[in-house]
């Protein structure tokens, strides 16, 4: 009986022992998007992003404050967007960019890999439900990832 105890415990408790634990020291720095895609019927679909749209990348700095810069186009013709000022936070596993308290601009699940880089998946705390349209409430649920790797 005791051994049954024990089992059920550590497969209870199991997922905890080996979770990360996200900090400010193993988060801040430059990070380039290295590949991106989505999860669809619990497969990842990689996304094929030549080296403009792979200039992606995220500023985490100490003081609190996060840059993103966003590129789009094909190579030869980049067209880099204003970049993205915000604040970020911890909390739990994930990390949220804010603007203030009331406007989180962007929260994301964070994995940190044993390669040393970082995967970034949409945080979707609740499926959302959308009648009549199941294409739309498919999008709106889909799961999509960002591998960040750490420059500096």
């Amino acid at each position: 009986m005791d051994k049954i105890f024990f089992l059920a415990s550590f497969a209870l408790f199991s997922p905890f022992i080996n979770a990360q634990k996200i900090t400010k020291e193993n988060v801040t720095g430059f990070w380039k998007l290295k590949e991106a895609g989505f999860y669809e019927n619990k497969k990842k679909v990689i996304k094929q992003f030549d080296n403009c749209r792979l200039m992606r990348n995220y500023a985490i700095r100490e003081d609190g404050f996060a840059v993103y810069n966003y590129v789009e186009g094909s190579t030869g013709d980049c067209s880099p967007s204003e970049p993205r000022l915000s604040f970020w936070r911890i909390v739990e596993n994930r990390i949220q960019f804010y603007a203030d308290d009331q406007n989180i601009l962007e929260e994301v699940e964070v994995t940190l890999n044993k390669d040393k880089t970082m995967t970034f998946s949409t945080y979707n705390p609740t499926r959302i439900k959308v009648d009549g349209d199941a294409l739309a409430e498919k999008i709106i649920n889909t799961v999509h990832y960002d591998i960040l790797e750490k420059k500096y």
